[in-house]
Parts: C-alpha cells; structure tokens; sequence
C-alpha cells in the first residue's frame, strides 16, 4: 500500500503554474465591475433624460419652467404641486410598498388636472412615456389643481361651489379657481351702481325729478 502510494507522481513547478493561469485576474474583475457600473450610471442617465422630455410639456402648460422636469427627485416634487397635493404627499412615495399607491394618486390627479379620466391613469401607470408626451405635447390644457381636501369637499358640497374642471352656468370653457364664490348670475336689465339712469329708458309715469308720480 505504502508503496503504490510512493509510486503515484508528485506535482511539478509546471503544474503549479497551470493552475494559477486557471484562477480570474483581479484586474479584469477590477475593470469588469467598473464597465458595468459606467453601463448602469449611463441607463440612469438616459432614463433621466426621457423622463424630463415627456413631462417637460406638462410643467410648461401649468407655468414651470421645462428644465425643472430634467431635475431628478426635485421634478416629482413640482408634479406633487401642479397636482394640487400637499408638500407631505411627495415624502410618502418614498415608503416601501405604499409609496406606489401615493405616487399612483399624484398621477390620477394630474390625469384629472388635464381633463383626463381614470382610464388615462392606467396609461400613465403602465406606459408613461406615451401618455405624458400625449399630456406635455398633445392639445390638453392645465385646467388648475384637481385635488381637493377634505376640508375642501366639505365646503363645495354645502356651498355648491364649483372647481376647476366645471363650467359656469352660460359660460362655457370657463372655470373657477379654489373658493372663489360664483358670481354667475347676471342682470343685464339692471343699471350698475353710481351710473345715471339712461332718459330714455324711465318710467314715463316717473317725474324726471324725482319728486313723486307725474300728474
């Protein structure tokens, strides 16, 4: 036994040498890790640049400057604002799991804030890059902040206020800003206050003067 074991070949510098060729070379892990995080940074940016050309028109239409739309985290920001929603809103996407129900809503609302309904949110959910062009680029007009507070529903529901999005009365295409009363009705028989009362248009029971029926 000990000695077949004796007989068996010893290993050489040579074998040694052929497996250290076997082993990866630090510098080509080094320069593969490096390439691949260049390719990752450069999707990155790329998505970034995408992102900002197809909201660019929707930031334009509510009053903001495009290049906010290029600026990331800051440009979710401003679509939190042209939403309507509060400041705080923008903070919760950030939570696991229920930060895409919140980041869902903001789209809702700005779907709503254009004209647009529930079924135009599931386009902006599933393939935004089609449905914000439509929204930056297409006809639809920012008709103003759609969300609403509670505090706000309240006081629409009780005092029949009408918010952005809704008509006046006779006045097609016009809306109404947050808590402004509606002045809706119109007199067009009615002299303005401090005007003087046009001659041809008095009474002809009325004395001019103003001092009782004319005889």
């Amino acid at each position: 036994m000990i000695v077949s074991l004796l007989a068996l070949p010893r290993p050489t510098a040579d074998d040694y040498y052929y497996y250290s060729d076997t082993t990866t070379d630090p510098a080509y892990t080094a320069g593969l890790i490096i390439g691949l995080l260049f390719f990752y940074f450069l999707m990155i940016a790329v998505a970034f640049v995408v992102t900002g050309i197809m909201w660019a028109g929707v930031f334009k239409k509510a009053g903001h400057a495009k290049w906010k739309a290029f600026v990331p985290f800051y440009s979710q920001w401003m679509l939190v604002k042209i939403a309507g929603r509060p400041e705080s809103h923008f903070w919760l996407q950030f939570i696991p799991y229920a930060g895409i129900y919140w980041a869902v809503c903001t789209l809702n609302d700005i779907s709503k804030s254009f004209g647009k309904d529930a079924a135009y949110t599931v386009g902006l959910v599933f393939i935004p890059v089609v449905f914000a062009s439509m929204l930056s680029y297409g006809e639809a007009q920012y008709r103003g902040p759609s969300y609403m507070s509670a505090e706000q529903k309240m006081y629409a529901q009780h005092y029949g206020q009408q918010f952005p999005g809704q008509q006046f009365p006779g006045q097609p295409g016009a809306t109404q800003q947050y808590g402004a009363p509606t002045y809706a009705a119109q007199v067009p028989a009615q002299q303005a206050y401090g005007q003087p009362q046009d001659p041809n248009t008095q009474d002809p029971k009325q004395n001019p003067y103003g001092s009782g029926p004319t005889q």
